[in-house]
């Protein structure tokens, strides 16, 4: 199978369709899968029968937005199952916001969701022949390093589960070095072949084995969890002479959203789990494809807890012409930087 038609062909059979993938078949997926799900979640969510009182149930895009505030107050509100059903719950680091911190609810079925998106997502740059290091928490089951290796190992390759490193301008120059060694020398001793890691540490790894001048055996690393500038890039990419890939994600998403392919220009997003609009954020209109507004997301196939319409503060647009790698999954193009970090990475 060609890289150039992998997410397509990945993303036919999710939907049950056959043969190549057309705008107009995933357009009937979606409007389908939005009709279900704002159904399901106002027959068995509080929040959603709530908030959708006196709504027009079929008019979607006049439906009001859910918020990271609501998120925050009513989380167990957004249950559309038991509490006993749900297999993890990641409680969210919000960057110094004040009151409750958001806890996001996953089932066992939405937890497969993810590990399905990371293990066709990863092999844009992975085959069986790889083994990737993974730099994001893993000590816990169901967090997305553990989910990560999960999909990874689904198609043949290797997992390193390493962690998230401790390095950063919080540790001392002594100890970022050292924490660099120990995994530059993990690289090299298992012959690793790529990394799946923060832009900081990458770029703190790069610039210490630029300096050290150690060869190493990367053909690619995959950026995620942060802004990725097109500076670090650079400087991770002629560190390690590897190509890099990005990935935008968040928790409530499912940790994960979109995904570069080769070509490197915008994120090929997992439409037959997200629905994504870009907004205006202060009128709530949907904007025009190739203006830049706020990502607003909905859930597709969740069964825990769904989200609608929910607002996610970051910015981007739609890319409007058709990637040259020859998928029609739609674009988003590189997301700005946060002013809070979403805080997936905590636990």
């Amino acid at each position: 199978m060609g890289l150039s038609r992998f997410l397509d062909d990945w993303t036919i059979r999710k939907i049950g369709g056959s043969g190549q993938l057309t705008r107009n078949e995933l357009g009937s997926y979606t409007a389908r899968k939005l009709e279900e799900t704002v159904r399901y979640a106002y027959e068995n969510s509080s929040f959603y029968r709530e908030k959708y009182a006196g709504c027009d149930l079929e008019d979607f895009e006049n439906l009001p937005f859910a918020t990271p505030d609501e998120l925050r107050e009513k989380a167990m509100d957004f249950l559309c199952v038991k509490p006993g059903e749900i297999s993890r719950i990641v409680t969210l680091d919000t960057g110094g916001s004040t009151g409750n911190p958001k806890r996001v609810y996953f089932t066992e079925e939405d937890q497969q969701l993810t590990v399905d998106f990371f293990e066709n997502g990863m092999q844009l740059m992975a085959d069986s022949s790889d083994k990737a290091l993974i730099l994001m928490p893993a000590k816990v089951p169901g967090s997305i390093g553990k989910l990560l290796a999960e999909g990874l190992r689904n198609f043949g390759a290797k997992a390193i589960e390493y962690g998230l490193p401790e390095m950063g301008p919080h540790r001392s120059d002594e100890d970022n070095e050292a924490e660099a060694v120990k995994i530059i020398e993990l690289i090299n001793s298992e012959e690793v072949t790529g990394v799946v890691a923060l832009p900081t540490h990458m770029e703190m790894l790069a610039e210490y084995n630029g300096f050290q001048n150690i060869e190493c055996r990367l053909k690619w690393v995959l950026l995620s969890a942060e802004y990725v500038s097109d500076e670090a890039v650079q400087r991770i990419t002629k560190g390690f002479n590897c190509k890099a890939y990005e990935h935008y994600g968040m928790t409530e998403m499912g940790l994960g959203c979109a995904v570069s392919c080769g070509c490197s220009e915008g994120y090929h997003v997992r439409e037959a789990d997200l629905y994504i609009e870009i907004i205006d954020p202060e009128t709530g209109d949907v904007i025009p494809d190739g203006q830049i507004g706020e990502i607003v997301f909905t859930t597709l196939t969740r069964e825990g807890m769904p989200f609608i319409r929910y607002r996610t503060g970051d910015y981007s647009r739609w890319i409007p012409e058709v990637c040259a790698c020859g998928s029609i999954l739609r674009r988003l193009d590189k997301v700005g930087p946060r002013d809070v970090m979403k805080g997936y990475l905590k636990r």
